[in-house]
């Protein structure tokens, strides 16, 4: 009886301790996770599980134009992905945190160089680097995973931002929106996609697409 107890709880255990080592990353909600090293995300996260060590990840600030308006109907402003790189351990929590924006003022300028501090869960310091990444094309149709490992493969160079012309490999480049088949498209760049279109539609425009969208 012993023995088939143990038989049947220690898997259990060991998948809960597996589960408790995971790294955890958190961001805000006028941020997100757009790829990690570790693990490879097919749509823009608020949080992911990682394992441990060394975490080579690239995030965003996306928010609407108005942060206090429900209706968002200025639209949405967002950052160049930023490349963060740190350690973290066994059950760690890694959150990200950003000072209070209440404005479109500020909203605009932040986007233009986001600034953050990652701490624990205990509210401590976490070190970290953080680069900001250029590269060619849209966002709605870009690959941020394969922009994350060129990213990576480029560190130890002098020049740790990607230029054009190591771009120009990834296969990321600018689209035609009336040319795109969207059943070609990864659910991270159709959502890329229509958050573009609307963001870049006038406001007559996007009335109407709410009015589809809630079937009015």
């Amino acid at each position: 009886m012993k023995k088939t107890l143990m038989a049947l709880t220690l898997p259990a255990l060991l998948m809960a301790q597996a589960a408790w080592a995971d790294v955890v990353i958190k961001v805000p909600n006028n941020f997100e996770i757009l790829a990690t090293e570790q693990v490879r995300i097919k749509k823009a996260t608020k949080q992911v599980a990682l394992p441990e060590g060394d975490q080579h990840i690239l995030v965003r600030f996306d928010s609407p134009t108005n942060p206090h308006s429900t209706a968002q109907s200025l639209g949405f402003v967002s950052s160049k992905p930023m490349l963060v790189t740190f350690t973290a351990n066994d059950g760690e929590e890694v959150i990200l945190v950003a000072p209070r924006i209440d404005t479109p003022q500020e909203v605009k300028r932040y986007a233009k160089a986001p600034t953050f501090t990652l701490v624990d869960a205990e509210g401590q310091t976490i070190a970290h680097q953080t680069t900001r990444v250029e590269y060619e094309g849209s966002p709605m149709t870009a690959d941020y995973n394969a922009i994350l490992a060129k990213q990576i493969g480029s560190t130890a160079s002098p020049a740790p931002v990607l230029s054009s012309t190591a771009v120009a490999g990834t296969g990321v480049a600018a689209v035609n929106a009336a040319k795109i088949d969207v059943s070609d498209l990864t659910p991270q760049q159709a959502d890329a996609l229509l958050r573009d279109l609307y963001k870049n539609a006038d406001e007559k425009r996007r009335k109407d697409f709410m009015r589809w969208a809630l079937g009015l």
